[in-house]
């Protein structure tokens, strides 16, 4: 259990405040073994090159440099993300994707006005840079560095569920829940050989009682969204500034204005008028055949990095982006963050708990969809080095050094639309959530069959993967996008083909009718999570309660 009491440093005052940066790395199991070049399969290969890769670099720099050793980042990553950067056939085709890209980049340095061509020569130079960073320096392995920055004390490493299903409208059937967790610690633990103590709950998602599926998985403390916190009984004195011990999980919560700094449309960092526009991509503008060598067959418009413009302002022309005014402006705006974090700490008494800003975001963030993230990570990262009034921390370093700051029964909450479920539970998407009930209901049925010796000895393959088509279909991508535009189409596939999946591996379970061939080719398509027990999705059993009442 995390102590409730505060601890003082061994020597000397403690730091006036203290700064959590969390970020959350995530993207969702797209593999398409069955065609040579697919599109979805660019978002991962997008990410890699916008934000991982340059994510890497900029924690790598900060490291060596002269106030390497005040570096305490945060990254959570997902078991879905690292089994795709861990598969071959994806690792093959990042790098048939990226000799694409350059040969794009090439051809654009020809097209167009000197501005244009100017931007192409820029593209293609940050990718051969990124493309000897990844084979030379990281020899083709996306894994083994993040886990020797844990090593050398600069991050912590913690991670999410398997698939990152969105556990509030799981929990109908709590061995959904349960196997979420479960599966998705034993994959990080197999994937990067490391125990995490924290959990990222997907969308910070969080219901009462989920603490309980959280501590019997193993973990010893997760985030939720600030009113998580604010509404919770009693209502913690310290806000979102301090963990709370919730029946023995610590859950931080996140600082609102932290969050609205960089999230916020309207105010938000990530709009101002210097900064690149995401969405005006050269493959939306140009002519049929001109991108017939970068997009896979049948498809005619989709992106491809190449944007030449900055975001400009409402109501005017787009004009030529000016890379240069705009690392000066994230320099810039880093010294701001930095700035109304200092004077947010000073607010507080001194004591022997200096408050906690938690600031958490999705990776992403910071370099695919505001290009010039990177650059703002690395400018604050300086900053904090010479800041002698914030320190930066971790979760579990925070815990070990001051524990949490009293008990509170944490309120329903997510970081989603409106602070709720509706994100995910919308007209579009309702008939997921039945179905996703449905399904799980009959593989708690399965397993317990299978438990009572029937199945004959080749049933635990078979169960395997439709535990894996089962994790993968409850993913909250897919309930995200569904209605969305961009992504509805291919969430709406991606959940009718798992659906689907799972329903034929059922059936024959059923029937004691065991194809080879088909369930073979189930496992190429859907190759991960190899040592998966079954046995996690057996119905929930809670103990009798005791003289008091509680269980």
């Amino acid at each position: 259990m995390v102590g409730t009491e505060p601890r003082r440093r061994a020597a000397g005052r403690g730091p006036r405040g203290l700064l959590a940066l969390v970020l959350h790395a995530h993207l969702p199991y797209v593999r398409h073994p069955e065609q040579a070049h697919f599109l979805e399969e660019q978002w991962l290969f997008e990410a890699l090159l916008d934000c991982y890769l340059p994510l890497l670099q900029v924690l790598r720099a900060a490291a060596r440099g002269p106030g390497g050793a005040r570096l305490r980042l945060t990254l959570s990553l997902s078991p879905t993300l690292l089994s795709q950067w861990a598969d071959p056939l994806l690792q093959g085709r990042f790098l048939e994707d990226l000799e694409r890209r350059l040969r794009l980049c090439a051809a654009e340095t020809g097209r167009g006005g000197p501005g244009k061509r100017r931007l192409a020569r820029r593209y293609h130079r940050r990718l051969l840079r990124l493309r000897a960073f990844y084979l030379e320096v990281l020899g083709g392995d996306l894994i083994a560095p993040w886990r020797d920055l844990q090593a050398q004390g600069r991050i912590e490493l913690m991670t999410t569920t398997a698939t990152h299903g969105y556990l509030p409208l799981l929990r109908s059937r709590e061995s959904a829940v349960r196997a979420q967790l479960r599966v998705g610690r034993e994959a990080f633990l197999a994937l990067t050989g490391l125990s995490p103590a924290g959990l990222w709950l997907p969308e910070c998602g969080y219901y009462a009682g989920l603490e309980r599926e959280i501590l019997a998985a193993g973990y010893r403390y997760s985030l939720v969204e600030a009113h998580g916190l604010q509404q919770g009984r009693p209502r913690p004195a310290w806000d979102v500034y301090a963990p709370v011990s919730c029946a023995g999980l610590a859950l931080f919560g996140r600082d609102p204005f932290s969050a609205r700094e960089v999230w916020s449309r309207e105010q938000g960092y990530p709009g101002h008028p210097c900064y690149r526009e995401y969405h005006r991509d050269l493959g939306f503008e140009a002519e049929p055949g001109r991108l017939a060598d970068f997009l896979p067959p049948g498809v005619a418009a989709a992106p491809t990095g190449l944007k030449y413009y900055r975001i400009t302002g409402r109501g005017i022309p787009k004009v030529l982006y000016d890379p240069k005014a705009a690392a000066a402006q994230a320099i810039r705006d880093a010294a701001r963050f930095l700035a109304r974090r200092q004077r947010l700490s000073a607010r507080f008494p001194s004591g022997p708990r200096p408050p906690l800003i938690l600031a958490p975001y999705d990776a992403e963030l910071f370099g695919h969809w505001w290009h010039e993230g990177p650059l703002f990570l690395a400018a604050l990262l300086r900053e904090l080095a010479a800041a002698p009034d914030l320190e930066m921390t971790t979760p579990g370093a925070y815990l070990a050094r001051y524990g949490t700051a009293g008990e509170c029964a944490v309120a329903a909450s997510s970081w989603g639309e409106r602070g709720y479920n509706q994100t995910w539970l919308r007209p579009e998407t309702g008939w997921v959530q039945v179905q996703l009930h449905q399904a799980a209901g009959i593989y708690e049925t399965l397993v317990a069959e299978q438990g009572h010796g029937r199945g004959g000895p080749h049933a635990g393959r078979w169960l395997r993967q439709a535990a894996r088509s089962l994790l993968l279909a409850q993913s909250s991508d897919w309930t995200f996008h569904l209605g969305r535009g961009g992504g509805s189409a291919y969430a709406q596939s991606r959940l009718n083909a798992q659906l689907a999946r799972f329903h034929f591996l059922a059936e024959a379970l059923r029937r004691g009718r065991h194809p080879d061939a088909q369930l073979a080719a189930l496992e190429w398509m859907d190759a991960l999570f190899p040592s998966l027990d079954p046995a996690h999705f057996g119905p929930v059993h809670h103990p009798p309660a005791d003289s008091r009442g509680e269980a």
